[in-house]
């Protein structure tokens, strides 16, 4: 007989109900029909096992990879603030005040929780992360720092007449006439 939990697990994945093994090998069509609509435990012995589609496995492997980086690189950000050196991977994070990473962090956060609750839109995360990453580069490489401080080579535009007039010159005896 089924027993349905109405509390989660400790992660928040998903209730459900549970059934023996032996209610899998009398009732499987009814056990599938209900694993279709939402995961379901089936007791054998003192293990646990899940039941689900494969589209929600396969979102949990997804969700379970991709917020590991978020956590990687949380992680590589307070190390920077804590002025220890981040791994190799995450050095781009010394590019940043302590400001600016708080501002990084928040923002990949607020995308992972989106892609975790709701979405599954991991490249969203993928996508702050990786503007993130070159505006790091950037500033490391000191490119922008030298465009800023370098003085403007100004130079006079031609008068916009004096285009048009040579134009028009041009034209007529391009036409062949």
């Amino acid at each position: 007989m089924a027993t349905a939990f109405a509390s989660r697990n400790s992660f928040g994945l998903f209730g459900d109900e549970v059934f023996s093994a032996g209610d899998l090998n009398r009732r499987s069509s009814e056990i599938l029909n209900r694993a279709r609509e939402n995961p379901v435990t089936i007791n054998r012995n003192s293990e646990q096992f899940a039941l689900l589609r494969r589209d929600q496995a396969a979102r949990l492997v997804r969700s379970s990879d991709h917020f590991w980086k978020t956590i990687e690189l949380i992680a590589a950000a307070i190390l920077v603030v804590e002025k220890k050196e981040p791994p190799a991977s995450m050095s781009w994070l010394r590019a940043f005040d302590v400001d600016d990473l708080r501002k990084m962090i928040q923002e990949v956060l607020a995308e992972s929780a989106f892609a975790l609750r709701e979405s599954g839109d991991w490249e969203a995360v993928d996508a702050v992360i990786h503007q993130w990453h070159e505006s790091g580069l950037v500033a490391m490489s000191g490119v922008l720092k030298e465009a800023m401080e370098s003085t403007p080579e100004e130079s006079e535009l031609a008068s916009p007449e004096s285009i048009l007039s040579a134009e028009s010159e041009i034209a007529p005896s391009s036409l062949g006439h």
